[in-house]
Order: structure tokens, then C-alpha cells, then sequence
């Protein structure tokens, strides 16, 4: 195991330790950071960058040890070298930029003292005398690679670092706003939190931003093809690393800084214009159609040797390790989330089930979700529910990073079900260079903000949304060649008069009495939205009913009020077959889910709806009236309990039923879409293939 340590414990240094740790595991090592170096208040970025390399000491055993930034070397870096215990054959390279004979020397002498024997000290000056960064612990390196083995895009990415850059200048944005649009280019900002405010604030808003720890610069190189830095010298160290990193890889990056800083470094990097305003010129005129050129000439500078990771491998022994990894096919990961993430799962599935059976796939899901998926056939790896707590928030979703980061590899397909875009996803898609489409079902209810939502859409090569059964609710949040409109995706179960004859007799059996009539509760588990009260109301009704069975309905793992259980006609049944219980139903009383109102339409099950109202989701008040409006179906709202004990006695004692089970047999209903969504999937992995 490879130990990255720093001379000092900042932010910066930090930061130096996570690119250089990247690079060396692009590099094929194992390499690692010791946990005390992580600083208290990383950020979001750094904290899911530090997930993969961040050990405790005591798990393994150092077989290299590189510090960086040594001419400041502090008491705890003394003490961590002293804790390691290192068998004198383990080589230790020490890092720095030594203004002095004397700082060389001095750095030297107290690691050999820590260690008690000699290290060898690098002074970077040597191999980089014109650093673009005058102060940073970084080395800078890179792993220098031909340009004939950048993808070729049909479209360049540039991507812009405003740096500096004030945006007190109305013109500024909408500058960038044409440039984003005009199509010759996909353009990316990266910005502070400030400017990033900025933006979201302006009517702009649209533009395409990253934050300066949104990503590492191993990442961002990835994904970039021309590079333009803007404001007073470089905007950091990550910056400096993303710069040297995609000039070491075949990429272009232009030095519009105000002092040139790149320049002034002897980086082969192109001078650009001082303002964004003659940057589309340039780029359009001078740059686009002359990539490969101006990268086989920087290929050939003498800088290029100064940046070599591969002189600190020499220098430590290390022989690079990386592989060309055996060509399997490439195969489709589903990951349904939000909430519990039961009707996402079940959605995917059923799109799953129409793809080709020879098409490699599997899940990622919660563990509620596991028994679901695993029923179709489909392997399934189970992840972290949320846990509320003050001091990690984010700490499933970083849980989730790492597991489908082991699980998936370059060009593989990743389908997202969800409604908020996760920064797991996001950064496992950008890292792994994944194929991915995110699937979008609408109906968000008024004052979401849709901006939030949508700003990580463009990570997504399709977008595929899965209509509502009744056109008006069918809502278009965003527009272009990647959206695709599928019919309503419906799990849909076949039961013949005899199989519901079966089931009844079991549920008498199990139940131990005999029933005419049976109500079928589904109004969710408690998460969403407290229906406690209308279940109570529901019990209280079909307790002085002894002909009635009632069976409150909800999937494994859900919250159920222990209130339930207390009455003798009422049973709480957790199961994942709720479509044949509600088949055999005399009254189904449900919640206006997606899921949930699909299956009583495409089955024609008579139902008294009462839509969740929590903000969050989807409007289910909306989709449940456009039902009622039809005469389908009948909406009690959370307040109106007369009107349920009222309905629910028409349905049982009146026929209430029979006209909505007319209605629903008379409906047209549209076709559904799992079919088209699964060749939309099938589709986007054979393009990876191809």
C-alpha cells in the first residue's frame, strides 16, 4: 500500500494529497491516506473524493511512502512517520519547492531523524523552475499519454474556469449564454459558490456550472477537450492539476489569465483573449478546427518531461501497474431510489423484464428493494438506507458512491430512477465514463423548484419519462433529442376467476373467519405522508361490519402506526403482491401514486383514492382529480372524513362500485411503454459496445 502524507495538515495540503493519490491509483497502485489527515470541514466534493482512499493506519501495511509539500513539515507529519514503524526497506520520497540550500537541508535532516535513516528529497525546482503555482504542495504531475487516445467527440467540450472573474456585468452571463447555445460546442463554467449563486440567481440560470471540488481534475480532464482559465493567476491548486493534466493527455488549454500565468510557466498552452467576450471567436475561428495540430505540437514541448509522474515512480521503485482490463460485455445497472424507492424499483423491473434476456444487468437498490428484484431473476447489490443524524448527512449517498463505483466500470450503462439527480450518481456517470439514462417520471407539484431539479440533466445521454394515463397531466419539463416520451410503465398481473376464488378462501383461512366482503387499505407507510388518521377512520367503520375483512396493505419494510393492530376486522399485511389482493377486492381504498393509480386503471379496479400531499412528491391530488374527472374512480381529500365513511358505504351497501368498474371497462387506455423504454436501454448499451 502506497501511504500519501503531507508536511503540513490544511485544506490545501489536503487537496494536494487527494490528486496525487488519484493519479497514482489511475496508475494502477493501491494507494491510500491516513483518516487523520482529513480536514473537519472538507466540503461535499472532497468528502466523496476522500471515500476511496481515506485508512485507518493500523489496516495496512506501508510499502511506499510519498510526502508532498516538505519544505513545511510540522510536529504531527513527524509523529505519523514515527506510528507507521517502517521496515528500512521501505521507501520514502519526500516532495517540495525549497527557496533555500539551507530549507533543503533542514527538511532532510528531521525526516531522517523521525525515520531514523535517510529519505531521498526532490526539490521540485529542479525539474519544474517555473512553477505555476508559487506556493503549493502539490507536485503537479501527470501521466503523459499520446492524443490519439482521446475519445473523439462529435462535438468538443470546453469547458471555462472564471477564476477571479467579477460578474457585476449583466453582459458577462449573457455572453456565455450565447455561447452555450450557438451549437458548435458544449460549453461548462466552473465557479466558486459565489459566482455559482450568481448564476442560479440571474436568468441564466440554465447555464451548465461545476463547482471547483464538484469533481477531481482526473475527472474533469476526462470529460474536457479545450480548457480556458480566466482571472488573476490560476484559481488554485485543482485548477493547476486539471490544467497540467488535459495538456498531459492530448487536450488544449488556453491562458486568458490576466498575468498569464500559464504562460509565464512554460506550459505549451495557447494565449487566448483577456475577455469572454472574443472567446467564442477565437475558439470558433482559431482553436476547434485545429485540436489534433495544436496538441501533436504540445506533445513535443520540453515541459512535457517536467510534469512526468513517471519520475517519482522511478525515484520511489514503483513499476506502473495498470492494465488493459479484459473486454466483457458491458452490462445495465438499474439504481430505482427516493424514499424506500419500492415503486421505483418496481418500475424498473418492469422495464427490465422486456429487455433481452442475454443483456447482462443488475440492480443497486435499498434493502427493502432486494426481495423485488431478486424474485425476477436479477442480482441485486443492497444499499445504505439514510440514517437522520446531524454529523453526516450525506454519508449513505457517499456509501452508495463507493458501491456502484466497484460495481461499475467504463462504458457501462447506468439507468437512474429517481426525481433529485444524487451526487452519487453524478460523479460515478462522469468518473466511469458510463452510457446513462435517467428515468423522469413528471407530475411535480406547483413550487418545486424544477431548476434544482433539472441542473444535472445534461450528465444523462437519455432522458426517458413515462407518461401519466391522462395526456393533460403529462407535463415537459425539458426539451431536446435526448427526451423520449414511453406510455405509462405498468406492472401489470393476470388472475383468472378461479385463482381469486383461491386467494379469498386462503385469506379466510389465514385470517380464521369467513368473509363476504373484502377492503383492500393502501395509503403508504407512514413515510411520505401520516395516514393514521384515515386508516383509524377506515378501521372504526369495518369493525361494526362482522361480514367484512379489512387488510391494511403496505410494502415490506414499511411504517405502519401500531394503532392498526388493535381492531378485531383489521389485519396489517406487508407484501409485495398487492395487485392480486386487490383484484379479489370488494373496495380498494389507496393512496394516488403513479404506480398505485396505473395498476387500478389498466386492471379496472374500482377505488377511493386519498392523495398524499407531502411537498416533496409527486401531485398526487392532480392525478387522482383528472381520474375523478372521468368518473373512474372517487377522491376524498385528508380532511373530508364524513365523505369517506360516506363513500365507502355507497361502495359496500349501494353497488357504489359497479359505476366505476363500468366506467373503467368503457375507458380507452393508452399503450403502455416498458417495451419502448427497454429498446431506449438497449439501445444506449449497444452504442457503448459499438
Amino acid at each position: 500500500m502506497i501511504y500519501v502524507e503531507a508536511g503540513t495538515r490544511s485544506l490545501r495540503s489536503f487537496d494536494a494529497q487527494l490528486i496525487f493519490a488519484e493519479q497514482l491509483a489511475a496508475r494502477g497502485f493501491n494507494v491510500c491516506i491516513d483518516s487523520e489527515y482529513f480536514p473537519e470541514d472538507p466540503g461535499r466534493g472532497r468528502f466523496y473524493e476522500a471515500s476511496k482512499f481515506l485508512a485507518d493506519p493500523e489496516e495496512h501495511k506501508a510499502q511506499t511512502v510519498f510526502v508532498l509539500g516538505a519544505e513545511e513539515i510540522d510536529d504531527q507529519l513527524l509523529a505519523s512517520l514515527r506510528k507507521k514503524e517502517l521496515d528500512p526497506s521501505v521507501p520514502v520520497i519526500a516532495t517540495g519547492r525549497f527557496p533555500t540550500q539551507q530549507s533543503y537541508v533542514a527538511a532532510k535532516a528531521r525526516l531522517a531523524y523521525a525515520l531514523g535513516r535517510e529519505v531521498r528529497v526532490m526539490d521540485l525546482t529542479d525539474f519544474q523552475p517555473r512553477p505555476m503555482l508559487a506556493a503549493t504542495a502539490s507536485p503537479l504531475v501527470s501521466d503523459i499519454r499520446s492524443p490519439s487516445r482521446r475519445p473523439g467527440r462529435a462535438l468538443p467540450n470546453v469547458t471555462v474556469v472564471l477564476g477571479s472573474m467579477e460578474l457585476d456585468n449583466p453582459e458577462t452571463l449573457s455572453c456565455f449564454s450565447r455561447m452555450s447555445s450557438q451549437g458548435g460546442y458544449n460549453l461548462k463554467l466552473i465557479v466558486s459558490g459565489a459566482q455559482n449563486e450568481a448564476i442560479k440567481a440571474s436568468p441564466f440560470h440554465d447555464l451548465s456550472t461545476y463547482m471547483y471540488t464538484g469533481l477531481s481534475p482526473l475527472s474533469l480532464a476526462k470529460s474536457t477537450d479545450i480548457l480556458a482559465l480566466f482571472g488573476k493567476g490560476i484559481a488554485g491548486v485543482r485548477m493547476a492539476a486539471f490544467a497540467v493534466e488535459l495538456i498531459a493527455t492530448g487536450g488544449v488549454v488556453i491562458d486568458c489569465t490576466e498575468d498569464e500565468a500559464l504562460m509565464a510557466s512554460g506550459a505549451p498552452a495557447l494565449l487566448g483573449p483577456k475577455t469572454p467576450f472574443a472567446l467564442d471567436g477565437y475558439l470558433t475561428g482559431q482553436v476547434i478546427g485545429n485540436v489534433a495540430h495544436i496538441a501533436e505540437q504540445a506533445a513535443k514541448s520540453q515541459w512535457m518531461h517536467t510534469v512526468d509522474i513517471s519520475r517519482l515512480e522511478t525515484a520511489a521503485g514503483l513499476r506502473p501497474k495498470q492494465r488493459k482490463p479484459a473486454r466483457a460485455e458491458a452490462k445495465t445497472l438499474f439504481f430505482p431510489t427516493n424514499g424506500v424507492g419500492l415503486g421505483h424499483a418496481q418500475r424498473c423491473a418492469v422495464m427490465a423484464r422486456e429487455m433481452p434476456e442475454a443483456a447482462p444487468k443488475m440492480f443497486a437498490a435499498f434493502p427493502s428493494c432486494v426481495p423485488l428484484v431478486r424474485r425476477e431473476g436479477i442480482d441485486c447489490i443492497p444499499l445504505v438506507q439514510r440514517i437522520d443524524t446531524k454529523t453526516s448527512a450525506d454519508g449513505n449517498d457517499v456509501l452508495t458512491y463507493r458501491r456502484l463505483s466497484a460495481a461499475l466500470r467504463d462504458n457501462d450503462t447506468l439507468v437512474f430512477d429517481g426525481g433529485y439527480v444524487f451526487d452519487s450518481v453524478y460523479r460515478v456517470i462522469r468518473e466511469r465514463s458510463l452510457s446513462a439514462a435517467w428515468i423522469r417520471r413528471g407530475l411535480w407539484p406547483e413550487g418545486r423548484s424544477r431548476q434544482t431539479m433539472l441542473r444535472r440533466e445534461g450528465v444523462f445521454d437519455r432522458v426517458i419519462v413515462p407518461s401519466e394515463a391522462f395526456e393533460e397531466l403529462n407535463d415537459a419539463y425539458s426539451f431536446g433529442d435526448h427526451v423520449h416520451y414511453v406510455g405509462p410503465i405498468v406492472r401489470q398481473v393476470e388472475q383468472s376467476s378461479d385463482d381469486k376464488e383461491k386467494l379469498r378462501a386462503r385469506l379466510a383461512e389465514r385470517f380464521g373467519r369467513s368473509f363476504k366482503q373484502l377492503v383492500v387499505s393502501m395509503l403508504g407507510g407512514g413515510v411520505a405522508s401520516d395516514r393514521s388518521a384515515q386508516l383509524q377512520a377506515i378501521s372504526s367503520m369495518i369493525e361494526a361490519r362482522s361480514d367484512c375483512l379489512h387488510l391494511v396493505v403496505t410494502w415490506p419494510g414499511s411504517t405502519v402506526q401500531p394503532a392498526a393492530f388493535g381492531w378485531k376486522n383489521t389485519h396489517v399485511v406487508q407484501t409485495l403482491e398487492a395487485t392480486k389482493l386487490c383484484l379479489v377486492a370488494d373496495l380498494v381504498i389507496s393512496a394516488a401514486g403513479y404506480n398505485s393509480v396505473l395498476e387500478m386503471l389498466y386492471h379496472r379496479i374500482p377505488a377511493i383514492f386519498i392523495p398524499q400531499s407531502a411537498p416533496y412528491l409527486d401531485d398526487q391530488e392532480r392525478r387522482s382529480r383528472a381520474m375523478a374527472d372521468r368518473d373512474l374512480c372517487a377522491v376524498i381529500t385528508e380532511r373530508e372524513f364524513m365523505k369517506l365513511e360516506r363513500t365507502v358505504t355507497d361502495c359496500l351497501d349501494h353497488d357504489g362500485t359497479a359505476f366505476y368498474r363500468n366506467a373503467l371497462n368503457a375507458f380507452k387506455l393508452p399503450k403502455t411503454g416498458a417495451s419502448k423504454a427497454a429498446a431506449l436501454l438497449t439501445g444506449l448499451g449497444a452504442k457503448n459496445e459499438g
